[in-house]
């Protein structure tokens, strides 16, 4: 049976995230706390913590709430190493921060992995734990062909950006051909780069002559995984 590791955002109701790990009834044997650098996060973190880790073993991961694409770099950094030795990844969402939940959900998208919620329940306008447990469905990535997705791999090896498109193809390809063959090489590359643009996961901007091209934030947290 593979590892099943939760990724845990951590808001401010450690109530909410305690029933919600109860509730959902996942099997969990490593858990990643995830939560802003603020005292008042570490707190919570630090009683959930207190409460979990005599049960399994527990990791935190900072972030900055704020930062819907560098959180999610953030955790995929994290768990990479669990993801390539086969793990289960949970993402529990329960008590998340409007946008570390939008982080959570491409999280889940990049890792493959189950996005759950536990829904609070209320009486007489006050919280008073949750009512269940909901899987949120996640839509799979589409495939990629090697070629796009080598070109991530190379913008991302040379620092996340390159200077030109005949930068681009010496990298990939060691040179740049002559006449009709050229064209053909910078055809098929540009070629590419527009479904790459179109996906969001590159951009490209003209300087003089030359197109440089650069990864985006979420080209850069695709890189992480694949």
């Amino acid at each position: 049976m593979n590892r099943v590791v939760h990724v845990i955002a951590v808001g401010m109701n450690k109530e909410r995230i305690m029933e919600s790990i109860k509730m959902g009834g996942y099997p969990i044997q490593k858990a990643y706390l995830v939560l802003p650098k603020e005292e008042e996060y570490q707190e919570i973190a630090n009683s959930i913590e207190k409460a979990l880790s005599v049960l399994i073993e527990i990791d935190k991961v900072y972030i900055n709430e704020y930062d819907v694409y560098g959180s999610a770099i953030e955790i995929l950094k994290a768990v990479k190493k669990e993801k390539e030795e086969g793990s289960e990844i949970y993402i529990n969402a329960s008590d998340a921060p409007r946008t570390l939940t939008i982080s959570c959900y491409i999280v889940a998208q990049l890792l493959n992995g189950k996005l759950y919620i536990g829904l609070p329940k209320y009486e007489e306008g006050k919280e008073v734990g949750i009512t269940k447990v909901v899987e949120i469905q996640v839509p799979p990535l589409k495939k990629m062909s090697e070629d796009k997705l080598k070109i991530l791999k190379v913008i991302d090896e040379n620092g996340g950006e390159v200077e030109s498109i005949n930068s681009l193809i010496k990298l990939i390809e060691g040179k740049l051909e002559k006449h009709k063959a050229y064209m053909a090489q910078r055809a098929k590359m540009s070629y590419h780069l527009k479904g790459l643009e179109k996906d969001g996961l590159v951009e490209m901007k003209r300087e003089g002559k030359n197109v440089r091209i650069k990864l985006t934030p979420l080209g850069k947290a695709f890189c992480i995984i694949y």
